[in-house]
């Protein structure tokens, strides 16, 4: 019996630290391209000169396919007018953090923990 209960108390810890790891790595790894999304997509949206429907709608895709939910994802940056060369082009990509530890889901719930927010700005390379 003293073995049971102490396997049950031990167990939790056990698996905080053999997966814990993984999942701070996943939500390394989804910061990382979602960083790389905005200065890529910034690029393209400099050529334009704003950052069209289009390009968001690429964007959107492109991050479907690399399992990310997309009716979280919020898109923002210059899209009223074309702007014109040398001046900036700037873009926010923001997407919910979600889930940060292993165990949370076991105990209770996880609080949110905020949102990635990254922000890219490249030199419009419209010419009207």
């Amino acid at each position: 019996m003293k073995q049971a209960i102490t396997l049950l108390l031990i167990f939790p810890f056990m698996v905080f630290f053999m997966f814990q790891p993984f999942m701070s790595e996943v939500v390394h790894m989804r910061g990382v391209v979602l960083e790389n999304m905005a200065h890529k997509y910034a690029k393209l949206a400099a050529r334009e000169g704003q950052m069209t429907p289009a390009l968001v709608t690429a964007m959107q895709n492109e991050l479907q396919t690399l399992k990310f939910n997309t009716g979280h994802l919020t898109v923002t940056g210059s899209t009223g007018s074309r702007v014109t060369r040398g001046n900036d082009v700037s873009i926010t990509v923001q997407y919910p953090v979600g889930s940060m530890f292993i165990l949370m889901n076991w105990f209770g719930s996880d609080t949110a923990s905020g949102n990635y927010r990254f922000t890219a700005t490249e030199m419009s390379e419209y010419i009207p």
